[in-house]
């Protein structure tokens, strides 16, 4: 079997949950790491991604998670938040009565799982970002 390059670090700055759907797996590791500049950075990939943070059931296995790993061994002080449009952990493009209502949808869940995060860990800057289909390009946008 090949072997692999291990790095042997604990000190992570940025925690990322995004989407585990697999047309954007690449395009949210590539913006992450070049665009934002981080070359590491612990991954919570999840269904729907932040809307695992709204989601009741899911929350405190989230929280729990960033709470043991992102923040108390890695000592991260950013977390980032992406959401994406065509997401089928919210039925895709096809639930909703068009891109406006999906997205303003998925931009509530963001700014809510934003106030769960800020307040769980208020020492924790918290970024927000929507990923938007142009053509065959995927366009990251942040969120206020």
């Amino acid at each position: 079997m090949p072997q692999y390059p291990f790095k042997n670090f604990h000190h992570v700055p940025v925690a990322a949950i995004y989407c585990l759907d697999p047309r954007f797996r690449t395009q949210h590791e590539q913006f992450i790491s070049k665009e934002l500049g981080l070359k590491e950075f612990d991954q919570y990939v999840f269904p729907g991604g932040p809307k695992a943070l709204v989601d009741d059931t899911m929350r405190n296995i989230f929280l729990g998670a960033i709470q043991n790993v992102s923040v108390n061994l890695h000592h991260i002080e950013k977390i980032i938040l992406i959401a994406h449009r065509d997401c089928g952990a919210y039925g895709g493009s096809k639930a909703f009565t068009d891109a406006e209502a999906e997205k303003e949808t998925q931009m509530k869940d963001l700014k809510t799982a934003r106030n769960i995060l800020m307040e769980k860990f208020p020492a924790i800057n918290v970024k927000l970002f929507y990923a938007e289909i142009i053509g065959d390009n995927v366009e990251f946008k942040s969120v206020e």
